[in-house]
C-alpha cells in the first residue's frame, strides 16, 4: 500500500511538472508562430524568383536550393490555410498543391538537366505562382 502511494505521488508531480512546463512554453510557441505565415510567403516569393532567375541564366543546378526551401514554406502556408474561411481557405490550398507540383516538375527538368524541360516546367510554376497571388496572401494572412 506504501509502495502504491508513493509510485502515484511520484507520477503526479511528474505529470503536474509536465503540465506547467508546456502551459509555460506555449505562448513561446505561439509567438514563434506569430507571422510564420507572411515569412512563408516571402519565402515562397523569394525562392520563385531564385528559380526563374536559375532556368533563365541556364543554372539548372541553382534550382536545388530554391526548391527545397520553397517545400517548408508551402507547408507553413497549407497549416495557415486551414483557419481561412471556407472558399478562400480551399482556393490558397489548391493553389499550394499546384505550386508545389509545378515546384516538383522544376526539379526533376533541372536534375535531369534538361533546359526545355525546365523552361516549359517553369512556365506551370510561374502560373501557379501567379494564382496563389491571385488570392492575395499578404493581406489573408495578415492577421496571424
Amino acid at each position: 500500500m506504501k509502495q502504491q502511494l508513493l509510485k502515484f505521488r511520484t507520477n503526479f508531480v511528474l505529470g503536474l511538472l509536465a503540465a506547467l512546463g508546456l502551459g509555460i512554453s506555449s505562448p513561446a510557441v505561439w509567438a514563434q508562430e506569430k507571422g510564420s505565415a507572411l515569412k512563408a510567403w516571402a519565402a515562397i516569393q523569394q525562392s520563385v524568383k531564385d528559380m526563374e532567375t536559375a532556368v533563365q541564366s541556364k543554372s539548372l543546378h541553382a534550382i536545388h536550393d530554391p526548391s527545397m526551401k520553397i517545400r517548408p514554406a508551402i507547408r507553413t502556408l497549407k497549416g495557415h490555410s486551414s483557419m481561412l474561411g471556407g472558399d478562400k481557405g480551399q482556393k490558397v490550398s489548391a493553389a499550394l498543391k499546384q505550386l508545389d507540383s509545378s515546384v516538383t516538375d522544376l526539379h526533376s527538368a533541372a536534375d535531369e538537366g534538361n533546359q526545355a524541360k525546365a523552361e516549359e516546367a517553369l512556365k506551370g510554376l510561374e502560373n501557379a505562382f501567379n494564382q496563389l497571388k491571385a488570392e492575395d496572401p499578404e493581406s489573408a494572412f495578415k492577421g496571424m
